[in-house]
């Protein structure tokens, strides 16, 4: 039977009941897995965001543009904005909002999950494809964090299914189409440069093609909408359009060795491992023999693995925006091949337990992290501090381990760590420093660890702002720690405990040397 072969559609789970099934578990995310997954989910959206609205200037006095989408945080400042127009000050209240939006926003990227694997092969494969796009563990979880390497997703989506819908001889709506495809590209583009590969990949299958009218349409949709957004605020705050781009490579060109890095095969294993073997090493044989079935989608998504592999810099998230490529062509390739196969033919009930280890494992981990506080240690102690009378200053104490950049959005107020007050390298404290006063209810936040004398600590401390609560992070020589800052505060007063989440003490308990342990005690200084 061929991939176009009719199928009764009498016992096949219908789009909505995907959908339907896609939103709760991705509404449970939304209203219970709190924190962030990575640095660059919270500290380049939400702390720039919210620092926005209090007026700082961060990122917009740089003399370089930041290496993150000024769009996308831009985005965030006016549904914080709005937020707060509307009385909703408090940051939890607010990131349930954000989690809420980005649920809701992810469904089409099931949606056009779905359609394509439809458009390309039958319903059957677009019901599995949908389901696996609805309920595989991790894309719930990571949907309702804010991280472009998802949010890129569903307009890149949106493009391809315009691009593959049956050929037209109405040379209006081709334009359109193509136009359409190229905006909404140059949509994901602004989110996450790396899309470029992917529109890099597209254009190149067309070149081949000899499909010159597409190629100008897909062009001219996708620059007049990239210039519109990144380039008229490269235009605004920098020096010329997509100066921010042009930095983006440049950095990531001269910092390639500077963070994670990895054997070249380090993609195939993360592909591999994140959808679950063995299944993932069919679905990867799939995806392997759709080049005639889809050449744009398998072209692009050759351009974007081969590169990523290709560069040192690797790190499990910049590979995110693949998936739903593998796992649309994957599934296509792989029914297609299982059919054809006298092998899988007669091992039925290998393929099944295959099939029912894969669900079985998904849907309890998708679950699981629905229900997940990351970074718990680190955001919990600052919402229980907010709700503070006269908070004024708290200290950060991290013993041996490397001081953590706290995330300030959960004090519910302006606050700033007192070094970069101090250095005040990005200029946005100046206007303060020169004497314009600061909010009544304003924190500033100190660290210190076992390499940072006490001396320094007193040199940094503002009179105005001295701590009157202190943090300390990690049980690890508790005591001895303890008798340091009493060294420097006599009187410290437990007021309250914190153990990390769950989540966070298997992250430790299977990786110590990253993961550490966050155990937190909160002192008050008498």
């Amino acid at each position: 039977m061929s991939d176009k072969t009719p199928v009764n559609n009498q016992n096949l789970i219908p789009l909505s009941f995907i959908m339907l099934l896609a939103l709760v578990i991705r509404l449970l995310a939304a209203f219970f897995s709190r924190g962030y997954a990575f640095h660059d989910d919270h500290f380049d959206v939400i702390e720039i965001a919210q620092n926005w609205v209090y007026g700082l200037p961060i990122w917009i006095h740089d003399k370089i543009p930041p290496r993150h989408s000024m769009f996308y945080a831009g985005i965030h400042y006016l549904l914080f904005y709005i937020c707060e127009a509307l009385g909703l000050t408090s940051p939890t209240g607010k990131m349930t909002v954000v989690r809420l939006l980005h649920a809701l926003y992810s469904l089409l990227v099931v949606y056009y999950g779905y359609k394509i694997t439809e458009m390309l092969s039958n319903q059957r494969n677009a019901r599995l494809v949908g389901l696996m796009l609805a309920l595989i563990w991790f894309m719930p979880f990571m949907s309702v964090r804010n991280l472009v390497e998802m949010t890129c997703i569903p307009p890149y989506l949106a493009a391809f299914y315009l691009i593959l819908k049956p050929e037209t001889s109405n040379k209006r709506l081709l334009f359109w189409r193509y136009f359409g495809a190229g905006a909404l590209l140059a949509l994901s583009f602004v989110l996450r440069y790396h899309v470029l590969l992917l529109v890099v990949g597209m254009g190149l299958v067309l070149l081949y093609q000899k499909q010159w009218l597409k190629v100008i349409y897909l062009g001219l949709g996708f620059f007049i909408l990239a210039f519109l957004i990144q380039g008229t605020i490269d235009l605004t705050f920098y020096k010329f359009p997509f100066h921010s781009v042009v930095t983006y490579f440049l950095y990531n060109s001269d910092k390639a060795y500077s963070y994670s890095t990895g054997p070249v095969y380090r993609y195939v294993l993360t592909i591999l491992g994140f959808l679950v073997p063995p299944l993932s090493v069919y679905l990867l044989v799939g995806y392997a023999r759709t080049a005639k079935i889809a050449p744009t989608l398998f072209v692009s998504g050759l351009v974007f693995f081969v590169v990523h592999s290709a560069f040192p810099n690797k790190q499990e998230r910049f590979i995110l925006p693949l998936f739903p490529i593998i796992i649309i062509l994957g599934v296509i390739g792989w029914q297609s091949f299982v059919q054809q196969s006298k092998f899988w033919q007669t091992r039925r009930k290998l393929l099944a337990a295959s099939w029912t280890f894969f669900w079985i494992l998904n849907i309890m981990a998708a679950v699981l992290l629905a229900f997940t506080y990351t970074k718990k240690s680190r955001i919990a102690p600052l919402v229980y501090l907010s709700h503070k009378e006269n908070l004024h200053g708290i200290l950060l104490e991290f013993g041996d381990n490397s001081v953590k950049m706290p995330p300030l959005f959960y004090l519910g107020r302006m606050a700033t760590e007192a070094e970069t007050f101090i250095s005040d390298k990005k200029n946005m404290w100046r206007s303060y420093k020169a004497g314009k006063p600061l909010p009544e209810n304003f924190v500033m936040v100190y660290s210190l660890n076992n390499d940072k004398p006490l001396n320094k600590l007193k040199a940094e401390v503002n009179p105005q702002y001295a701590p009157n609560y202190v943090v300390v992070v990690g049980q690890d020589n508790l005591e001895k720690r303890l008798q340091r800052l009493r060294t420097f505060y006599p009187n410290l007063k437990l007021d309250q405990t914190i153990a990390p989440s769950l989540y966070d003490q298997v992250l430790h308990r299977f990786n110590p040397r990253v993961h550490k342990d966050e155990h937190v005690w909160i002192y008050q200084i008498m």
